[in-house]
């Protein structure tokens, strides 16, 4: 079999690619016939086709589009496939791109193992070179999904692919084999199906319909009998939009418990487990407590302070609100993750949004406050409380006060959340509003802080509801 001759670059980007692509396991390859055949997989962007180069057993060729191997065509092709649904705004820089990646393309679809496809007369010079390919013993590697909508899973096929198996047939005497493909990146597993046997004798036209089904609906059946996963659709959306294997489980786990005795770190990128990635937020708010109380002098620090604060006198009663805050926080976490994943989401998201802008106004803007009383004019457990807690936590990185943007994160996912009664609704708002007041009489914070915090919790309840929740509503849609 003649090979191509592929360039020591060609070898050293194939390599590099190997290396930073998601190592794949094969399932199912036991079901690749030993004599040539057509492997058909759905597409996953780009993963499809170089995990099929990668690691598609045996000697193969995969089907690639035409227009990326012709210096002419790379850059408009390449806009119009990937890139032309991009925001107006980013679509000047995708155009640049397009025809930045012209001598990246030529190299590696010149040099690789592919079959040039085109949807114009050339088309006859895609099936010679195919059948010439399995005459040599090879397998052909197609992807032939389209923007059309077949399922969640795959999109509909351009059914023309199956002609080659007729023309193979007119050359050799033989029937091909299609053998279903699923990519499943998330999962790094090739799923290999039972292959489907062309009929010589039937009309191409009811062949066309009825292979392209059955290899549809088997690439569907496997990507469903698998551990609940991410789908990486055919069309270039944002990952937010992709879809899931089994949606009907996906939307129970969202809005239900989540049965952790199956979990283990290698599972936290499986949709069940991959909300616990979000509680890795708290460990750069540590790190960062640890930097601004402990290695940001004193000196450099601003004074917080307003006529207001003045006015508000200490009381130790208000460090009850203030002490429960830590209990608020921890419960809410507490029962969100146990409880209602997608509002664990947007707590913690909310969270993080407040936790990473208050710590770069504390490491870039120092703060500070000097409201503390030097005596407490009564003796009793409270104020002893309180005394340890002037002793453990240094009045510094204090604007904007988190204890409030938390409190108001809590209300705003409590306040949405349908399944929380009316009651407990106004019990959390209280006690949240009471959090907020706490801070001043205890002495913890500046009003100012307080007011600081507002525009800070305007971004995170924008950067979390803003797309889902209030744009539907400002629209005067439903939101869901």
């Amino acid at each position: 079999m003649e090979e191509k001759k592929t360039s020591l670059l060609y070898k050293i980007v194939r390599w590099f690619v190997w290396l930073f692509s998601p190592k794949y396991r094969l399932e199912g390859a036991e079901k690749l016939p030993e004599e040539p055949c057509i492997i058909v997989g759905n597409h996953s962007h780009m993963y499809g086709p170089i995990a099929g180069e990668l690691y598609t057993p045996g000697p193969h060729y995969i089907w690639c589009a035409g227009e990326m191997m012709n210096r002419k065509e790379v850059a408009a092709y390449a806009y119009r496939d990937f890139w032309s649904g991009k925001p107006r705004g980013t679509r000047w820089f995708f155009k640049l791109l397009s025809h930045l990646i012209v001598p990246l393309s030529l190299l590696v679809f010149n040099n690789s193992h592919t079959i040039a496809v085109y949807h114009d007369t050339r088309l006859i010079s895609t099936f010679r070179e195919s059948i010439r390919r399995l005459q040599a013993g090879c397998r052909i590697v197609i992807f032939p999904e389209c923007y059309d909508e077949h399922n969640h899973i795959v999109h509909a096929f351009q059914e023309k692919f199956v002609d080659l198996a007729r023309l193979y047939y007119k050359k050799t005497g033989q029937a091909l084999r299609f053998v279903p493909l699923y990519v499943a990146p998330e999962l790094k597993t090739l799923f290999f199906g039972e292959a489907i046997q062309f009929r010589p004798e039937a009309p191409i036209e009811e062949e066309r319909d009825r292979v392209c089904n059955w290899l549809m609906d088997e690439i569907t059946r496997i990507a469903q009998a698998q551990p609940l996963h991410t789908v990486v659709p055919y069309p270039n959306v944002s990952r937010r939009h992709y879809p899931v294997n089994r949606p009907e489980e996906a939307e129970k786990l969202k809005h239900g418990p989540v049965d952790y005795r199956g979990f283990s770190l290698r599972r936290l990128n499986e949709p069940r487990f991959s909300h616990v990635k979000l509680l890795g937020g708290w460990i750069f708010y540590f790190v960062m407590y640890f930097i601004t109380e402990n290695l940001i002098p004193w000196e450099r620090c601003t004074p917080i302070h307003c006529a207001l604060d003045d006015l508000i006198p200490f009381n130790e009663l208000f460090l009850i609100f203030y002490v429960g805050w830590y209990f608020l926080v921890f419960g809410s976490l507490l029962y969100t993750f146990f409880g209602d994943v997608d509002n664990f989401r947007h707590l913690q998201k909310f969270i993080i949004v407040t936790q990473v802008v208050a710590m770069l106004c504390y490491v870039l803007w120092p703060s500070r406050q000097d409201l503390r009383p030097e005596v407490f004019q009564r003796e009793n457990l409270l104020t002893a409380l309180m005394g340890f807690i002037y002793a453990f936590d240094t009045p510094t990185g204090v604007c904007p006060s988190l204890h409030v943007a938390y409190s108001l994160g809590i209300l705003s996912v409590g306040l949405k959340d349908r399944k929380l009664a009316r009651g407990w609704k106004l019990a959390l708002t209280f006690f949240v509003v009471m959090v907020c007041v706490s801070v001043c009489f205890v002495k913890q914070h500046s009003a100012l802080d307080v007011l600081a915090a507002l525009p800070l919790c305007l971004l995170a309840e924008a950067l979390v509801y803003g797309r889902d929740y209030w744009l539907p509503r400002l629209r005067g849609e439903k939101a869901p």
